[in-house]
């Protein structure tokens, strides 16, 4: 895609983001590729400009992931935070938002073009309009913008995180917590033969924590386990916005 095939179309963008720039030219440098201006690509293409938004992306990811996940070791905060600033999930994002045909690059002048530079694009492009917004709108406006754009991804790729490891990950919840080791128990059995149902509950001390019905125990006690982890998230979640708004 050439540039001059690209429709200048600053306030369909602005639409798109949410967000109504004082200075355009901020934001006409976060969609331009430095291809389409070699010679003055450091006042006028998105590489600072992403170089910016990067470190803006990823703080605002560090605060969230610290006041959401307050059981998690240090090591799955990073994990976590390194997965949801990742190329990948960025690319995802922006192409999520329908930011390609707003991004003004020259093709003709690339080595290569398939769908992997489309994606490193859209991710480049977010950052870069993020580090615009936060220069133009100033803080607010760009973490309110990320909270919307990215912040999703962080619950997504949590839940997969969870997916992996339920038991493992509800065991260094609950010590850290209260010392104690999850209990599994068979709570009810239904069924015969190959069709056998089994109803698991998972507890600290006597409360329970969780519960997951299969056709194995092991299974059931996974599922136990990841649903009391998620019962456990959103009560943490209600604590904290009830400690915001005290």
């Amino acid at each position: 895609m050439n540039e001059t095939n690209i429709p200048d179309n600053l306030t369909a963008l602005e639409t798109l983001l949410q967000v109504t720039f004082s200075d355009r030219t901020l934001l006409r440098r976060a969609i331009t590729h430095h291809s389409c201006c070699p010679d003055t690509a450091v006042h006028d293409s998105y590489d600072t400009l992403e170089f910016l938004g990067d470190a803006i992306i990823s703080a605002h990811v560090v605060e969230y992931i610290y006041r959401t996940h307050p059981d998690a070791a240090e090591g799955e905060m990073t994990a976590l935070k390194s997965e949801v600033v990742s190329r990948r999930i960025l690319a995802q994002v922006g192409q999520q938002l329908g930011l390609f045909p707003f991004i003004h690059v020259d093709i003709a002048n690339l080595r290569t073009f398939n769908e992997r530079s489309r994606d490193s694009l859209c991710a480049d492009v977010l950052e870069a309009i993020v580090g615009a917004i936060h220069i133009d709108q100033g803080t607010e406006i760009a973490r309110n913008f990320v909270m919307r754009t990215v912040f999703p991804m962080i619950e997504l790729v949590s839940t997969h995180t969870l997916d992996s490891n339920p038991k493992g990950r509800l065991q260094k919840v609950i010590l850290q917590r209260t010392g104690n080791l999850p209990r599994y128990r068979v709570l009810e059995q239904s069924g015969r033969h190959n069709d056998r149902v089994f109803l698991v509950g998972v507890f600290d001390h006597d409360q329970l924590l969780g519960t997951g019905k299969a056709s194995s125990i092991k299974e059931a006690g996974r599922l136990a386990a990841r649903e009391a982890l998620q019962l456990l998230q959103k009560k943490d979640k209600r604590l904290s916005a009830n400690d915001t708004t005290a």
